[in-house]
This record gives structure tokens, C-alpha cells and sequence, in this order.
């Protein structure tokens, strides 16, 4: 247990945290990679270059400096964590080797030496955060193995269907390469997939959403070319061929009463996890409206898709939007909106907006409706999101 004046050294950092976080982390997984490049099995290195990864770290770490002395409001974002430590295979004993490599950076960054009291006060304190991941990744490794048909870690999985859905979207239908039954997953959820690519020392790993409800035999992923592994699967992964897939996990499925109304809104690939929880939805009799934003060429990849959720359910509503489109109204069932997702738009369609929001999307997209929403008198406790590409440290404060 921290004491007083430790918790306060902490607390007195965080100021440098919220100004070099981003510094710090990103000196951190330089020197951490440079000695244990391994571990570019587990990490997404598109996040890594791209700054995503070191903000989310730098993120986490500044908001554990401001509530130390009281770690368990954090909870809920500790489990968030925690279910992507343990889709990427994050070990209990790598978490040494992580601890190590923070505070050297701290040093290196921070000036601190090895006696000052902020910097005894970390690892300290790293000691007890170490603890409580390793706990919960623990007990969930454990659920996994557990469940009928689960696994630890990845096993192979073969490409039984490759579906153009648009223009740059591809469905990937994934088997068990040993014919074993799925276990359950909740909509919303995220596999892990590894790649092995030609030229590449190390596996390559992304988290990609489940696109559909659960069905007992088969993953559905939906994956857009924006990248170099999205590439590759678009361009050389055929059916046949295998790829390395983690247990689902995640926390972004739906929460609370089932006669609670619910919104769903989303833009690009963040349309992937809405599917599932819309059909999800559908199925609990929930009174729901979806909307989602895309390119043109994009937009309409779900169509018949959402057609069929509407045509079993008269209590949803669904909303593609897209400012080029030549006017708005209604197909069959789904309605096209020439609009993008404002403030405006979404007074009109959520009203009083009673009920659960979930929003997906890039960090951007996510947190300029969480403000709209906030604005519009939607109590933090009822917007639920998860933002694709990583979070910021402001994007962190508004949640």
C-alpha cells in the first residue's frame, strides 16, 4: 500500500505527465522494442509509428497519477485494458520487463534520479497497478480456457470466405482449422488476428471487431484497406489460407435494462462492432436507432444487410448518412440522410435522447459527438464508445 507522501509525489507529477507523457512513452517503447523486439509479435506497429499507442499509454498514466489515492474508479478502464492484454497474449512475466523499462525512461526523461522520491514513489506504485492487471488478466485467461470450445492465446483458423462488401471493404469468414464449436462471444467484441508476412521478422497483429451476431461455427471480420496489414489481407489472403486468431474480447457490448432505448452511431470502420449490436437488439425487442457515416463508395456495403435486421424488427430505425447523396428519404426500410453526423442532425433524430449511446469511430469522430452529446444533456454514465486508433489523454478527460 502507497503511503501519504507517496501518493502525493505522484499526484504532484502529473501536471509533467499531461505536458511529456507522450515523450516519456514514446522513449519508453523505443528502448523496451530496442532489447525485447519480440515483443513486436504482440504489438500493432502502425499504432506504435503512428503515436497512437505511446498517447493511450501516456493517457492511462496521467489519469493514474490524478487518482491514486483512489485506484478503484479507474476500474472500469482497467478492464478495458485489460481484455486487450489478454487478446494480444500479454504475459504475467513481461510485466517486469515493462515496469523496468518506465522507470529508466522516467530518468531519461523526467531527469530523475535513482533516489528522488517521485521516482521510488512510481515504482512503487507500479508494483501495486502490475498486481491488480495481472489478477484480472488472470482470471479472464482462465474464463477463456474454460468456456466450451475455448483456447488459450491463438490457434489457426482457415479463410472459408472472402466477401467484397465495397469498394475497400472485404468479409473475411474465419473456421477453427480444427472444426472445434465456437464459444460464445457477446456483439462487440474483437479478435486478435496474426499474420505471418513475407519479409517481416515478426507476426503481425491487429485487433479487427466481430462484424456479426455469434454464430457457433464461423468468425466474420470486415476489414477496410487503410494499412499495411489490411493490404495484405485484401490482396493476398484467399480462402484456404490460415491466419492466427485470439479468444473475442472487449467490453463494448450492450449494457444495462433490454427495454432501455438504445442509439448506435458510427462512422468508416466503426460500423464493423455495430452490426452485431444492432441485430443483438433487434433480437432483446429494443427499441433502437442506428446512424452511420461513410465515404460514398462505402456507405452502403450493409444495406440489404440492415434491410433484413428491419424487416423482423418494426421498433429500429436505421440511418446511413452521407453529404453527397442526392437527397434524403428512405429505401425499403433503411433511410439515407445528406448529412453528416452534427449537432443539428442529431437533435433531430434522438429527441429528448432518453436511453444508451454507443459510439465508434476514429479517436476524432468519437470524441466530437461525446461533446455533442454531452451538450445535448446525454449523461456521461450512459455514452459508451469505443474509438479505433487509439485514445488521447483530452479525449480521456470528457469520458
Amino acid at each position: 500500500m502507497l503511503s501519504k507522501n507517496q501518493m502525493n509525489a505522484i499526484k504532484q507529477s502529473a501536471p509533467l505527465l499531461k505536458a511529456e507523457g507522450t515523450k516519456l512513452v514514446t522513449v519508453f517503447y523505443q528502448n523496451m522494442i530496442r532489447q525485447q523486439p519480440e515483443l513486436l509479435n504482440q504489438f500493432n506497429k502502425t499504432n506504435l509509428m503512428n503515436g497512437s499507442q505511446p498517447e493511450a499509454l501516456a493517457a492511462t498514466l496521467y489519469q493514474a497519477a490524478l487518482h491514486i489515492d483512489r485506484l478503484e474508479e479507474l476500474l472500469p478502464a482497467v478492464k478495458q485494458i485489460a481484455h486487450k492484454h489478454v487478446s494480444v497474449m500479454v504475459k504475467k512475466e513481461q510485466y517486469p520487463i515493462v515496469g523496468y523499462h518506465l522507470i529508466e525512461a522516467m530518468k531519461d526523461v523526467f531527469g530523475l534520479r535513482e533516489e528522488d522520491a517521485t521516482l521510488l514513489a512510481w515504482k512503487a506504485a507500479y508494483d501495486i497497478i502490475a498486481n491488480i492487471f495481472m489478477t484480472i488478466e488472470a482470471e479472464m485467461m482462465d474464463e477463456n480456457v474454460k468456456q466450451t470450445g475455448g483456447w488459450a492465446d491463438v490457434k489457426p483458423f482457415v479463410i472459408k470466405k472472402k466477401k467484397q462488401e465495397s469498394p475497400s471493404l472485404i468479409s473475411f469468414y474465419l473456421v477453427p482449422e480444427d472444426e472445434s464449436e465456437l464459444p460464445l462471444y457477446k456483439a462487440g467484441q474483437y479478435i486478435t488476428v496474426q499474420a505471418d508476412m513475407p519479409g517481416e521478422a515478426y507476426m503481425s497483429s491487429r485487433q479487427y471487431s466481430l462484424s456479426d451476431e455469434h454464430h457457433p461455427s464461423y468468425y466474420r471480420i470486415t476489414v477496410k484497406r487503410d494499412g499495411h496489414v489490411s493490404t495484405f489481407l485484401h490482396d493476398e489472403m484467399e480462402e484456404g489460407d490460415v491466419l492466427q486468431v485470439s479468444m473475442p474480447q472487449g467490453m463494448f457490448c450492450l449494457q444495462g435494462d433490454t427495454k432501455e432505448p438504445v442509439y448506435f452511431i458510427s462512422a468508416g470502420s466503426g460500423v464493423t462492432p455495430m452490426i452485431g449490436l444492432v441485430k443483438t437488439a433487434a433480437q432483446n425487442s429494443q427499441l433502437f436507432t442506428m446512424i452511420h457515416a461513410d465515404r460514398l463508395e462505402d456507405v452502403n456495403a450493409f444495406e440489404n444487410e440492415f434491410e433484413g435486421v428491419l424487416a423482423s424488427a418494426s421498433h429500429g430505425r436505421i440511418i446511413l448518412c452521407n453529404e453527397q447523396f442526392a437527397q434524403s428519404g428512405k429505401g425499403e426500410l433503411v433511410e439515407k440522410a445528406a448529412s453528416r453526423i452534427d449537432r443539428p442532425f442529431l437533435q433531430s433524430v434522438i429527441g429528448e435522447g432518453k436511453g444508451q449511446f454507443y459510439l465508434c469511430g476514429s479517436p476524432v469522430f468519437t470524441q466530437e459527438i461525446i461533446h455533442i452529446l454531452k451538450e445535448l444533456g446525454i449523461p456521461s454514465c450512459n455514452i459508451h464508445f469505443e474509438a479505433f486508433g487509439g485514445q488521447s489523454t483530452k479525449e480521456m478527460e470528457v469520458v
